[in-house]
């Protein structure tokens, strides 16, 4: 194989999906607990019916590009987009970095920030943030202007841990960063800010976002970006063309006609969110962390194998100890009403077994 592939390749062990056999409730991969809604369905596949299988979608699907750029209240040619939000991140480091550019993260953090950048030759700078501790603004910003990075790589809400960063640090980010800030937002619904009123003041930036979390769209795929017309613009010479198939840009656009649907979702998993931190606080033995996104960060504070313990009882939910500071830690989706409480009495059950 080395004959073959670049030696940055070789090297990956690549993106592992967790593992899906059975279980009782699936609280493992962030999905929304609410699929779309069954008569949106029929009436889309209807639609589908209709539309011309053998022939190209429209190059760059300008009507679901008008409908968020009204939603976001930006222009159309500030958007791009994608075949979801990891395939224009993909798009965006082969754009920006060449062998031996520096590239800043703060691990833990989404795991494919590393393995991209590793594929296109660049040189991770880690600025590491523990869960639970303040944000380390201040390294940060030292470390920018140590290293003069090609791009900076944020997330918040971020994945998997949860925590969000402050608007005005993101602001002193982009007031020190020589070149690009990029700021995924794939958890954004769920939180009570967004860095959308920036773009104007820092044309730096992009924003990323996805349908796969709180549209209930992670099986069809759709994703974008936010940013100033001049990035984009250079984005779009080498973004994948017709990447955005008939289905699932008809599916897109009528949901953005039917926002509450949405948003009416969104409202309860925030309150579960609420709900479920606060049972969790109350076990002892578990150390749970708050978030702004659509999970839980936890661990067992005994040594306890949560994720086996869990697994056994038919409860899915992530392990995240491959994660830079996170060994033994899990991360746990919030699910319908009914799956969330499967899974309190089940944690329960697991320290009461102990007694």
């Amino acid at each position: 194989m080395e004959n073959y592939f670049k030696k940055s390749v070789l090297k990956l062990d690549g993106y592992i999906s967790p593992p899906q056999k059975e279980y009782l409730a699936k609280l493992n991969q962030n999905e929304n607990p609410f699929d779309v809604p069954q008569e949106i369905k029929a009436e889309l596949c209807k639609e589908a019916e209709k539309l011309s299988w053998n022939r190209y979608p429209v190059n760059t699907s300008p009507e679901l590009r008008n409908q968020l750029a009204e939603w976001h209240h930006v222009r159309e040619t500030q958007i791009l987009l994608g075949s979801g939000s990891n395939q224009i991140l993909q798009t965006l480091l082969s754009a920006v970095i060449e062998p031996g550019d520096k590239v800043i993260y703060c691990p833990p953090t989404f795991s494919l920030f590393d393995l991209y950048t590793d594929v296109y030759g660049g040189e991770l700078i880690k600025v590491h943030h523990a869960p639970g501790g303040k944000f380390p603004i201040n390294e940060l910003l030292q470390a920018v202007e140590q290293h003069n990075p090609k791009i900076i790589l944020l997330c918040s809400p971020n994945n998997p841990t949860g925590f969000e960063m402050e608007l005005q640090d993101l602001e002193r980010v982009c007031k020190t960063a020589p070149g690009l800030v990029f700021w995924d937002e794939a958890y954004g619904e769920f939180s009570d800010q967004s860095a959308k009123y920036l773009l104007d003041k820092y044309r730096q930036l992009i924003i990323s976002r996805t349908f796969s979390k709180a549209f209930s769209l992670a099986g069809l795929r759709f994703g974008y970006f936010l940013a100033r017309e001049d990035i984009i613009a250079q984005l779009v010479k080498i973004n994948i063309p017709y990447n955005i198939n008939l289905f699932t840009e008809m599916v897109a656009i009528r949901l953005l006609q039917n926002l509450s649907f949405m948003e009416k979702h969104v409202a309860y998993i925030k309150n579960e969110r609420e709900r479920l931190y606060n049972q969790m606080t109350a076990i002892e033995g578990i150390k749970v962390f708050p978030s702004a996104a659509n999970f839980l960060l936890f661990k067992s504070t005994d040594g306890t194998n949560l994720f086996m313990e869990l697994k056994n009882r038919g409860i899915l939910v992530r392990d995240v100890s491959g994660y830079d500071l996170l060994d033994g830690f899990l991360r746990v989706s919030i699910g319908s009403y009914e799956e969330n409480n499967l899974f309190l009495h089940k944690l329960t059950d697991i320290f009461e077994d102990q007694i």
